[in-house]
């Protein structure tokens, strides 16, 4: 059974809407930029005022670099699983039935499936 996921909705600022700081304010005041780095606001670092650098906080560069949130990393292993429930041999051989049935017989699997889902519902509905 499938779960619901939900991706952060954060959206991560243009350049262009980033806090600046010049090189040499960087230089003159370190301490303070890290701690407002630190605190996850990354920073661009300007030169003759056009961006030249970002300074970003460890959290925020593990991001960017490929590692997965929880989120998706769950869903990736529900992925996983259900696609090696489907590489089986009776689901291959349930694939091979499907492909070479006529249309009567996708017909009558089509009506059996139907029948056993309302089934399962109303069975459902009576608990």
């Amino acid at each position: 059974m499938s779960t619901a996921y939900q991706p952060p909705t954060t959206t991560v600022p243009r350049v262009q809407e980033l806090p600046t700081i010049t090189a040499t304010e960087l230089k003159n005041s370190t301490a303070d930029v890290f701690e407002q780095v630190a605190a996850k606001q990354a920073i661009a670092i300007t030169r003759h005022e056009k961006p030249r650098a970002i300074l970003l906080s460890v959290e925020q560069y593990e991001a960017l670099t490929g590692q997965r949130p929880e989120w998706l990393e769950k869903l990736h292993e529900e992925y996983r699983g259900m696609l090696e429930r489907m590489q089986g041999p009776e689901q291959r051989a349930a694939a091979k039935r499907a492909f070479n049935a006529t249309p009567e017989q996708l017909g009558k699997a089509a009506v059996w499936a139907a029948e056993q889902k309302a089934h399962q519902k109303t069975k459902a509905d009576n608990v």
